[in-house]
């Protein structure tokens, strides 16, 4: 598309602030975002958000949107990358942060399984007899 273009972006929550200052970075000049109420309470879940970005997902390709977000929050020096500890309490769910891990590994995702002892090493406010496991993101 030609950046010359007018773009109107409805919502100028986490995702409509980030899309103009991508195309801005792009050369798109030409941007307005909208939003229904007071920019400093945009509606959805923006305000509610933690900040976690999820990089290992089933698609690659949205796995490495995410790596690229990652990268770019560390660009502007306004995001602390904490790291974050999935747990789970059911067989199921640790069958599933194994699958988690496995595209963390496959993506170059820094990533490590933890047993039930480690996740409470980490958080000790972690039930004693509720988790079986969990996947740590540093």
């Amino acid at each position: 598309m030609d950046p010359s273009q007018r773009v109107v972006i409805i919502g100028a929550g986490i995702v409509g602030v980030n899309v103009a200052d991508e195309l801005a970075s792009r050369g798109w000049s030409n941007i307005t975002v909208l939003e229904q109420g007071p920019l400093s309470m945009p509606g959805g879940s923006t305000s509610h958000a933690p900040g976690l970005v999820f990089q290992t997902n089933p698609s690659k390709t949205l796995s490495r949107f995410a790596r690229y977000t990652v990268q770019k929050l560390l660009s502007i020096g306004c995001f602390n990358q904490v790291g974050g500890l999935e747990v789970a309490e059911t067989p199921e769910r640790l069958h599933d942060l194994k699958r988690r891990y496995g595209y963390a590994r496959s993506y170059g995702v820094e990533a490590k399984l933890l047993s039930a002892e480690q996740c409470r090493e980490l958080y000790p406010l972690l039930g004693p007899d509720v988790v079986l496991g969990g996947l740590h993101f540093p």
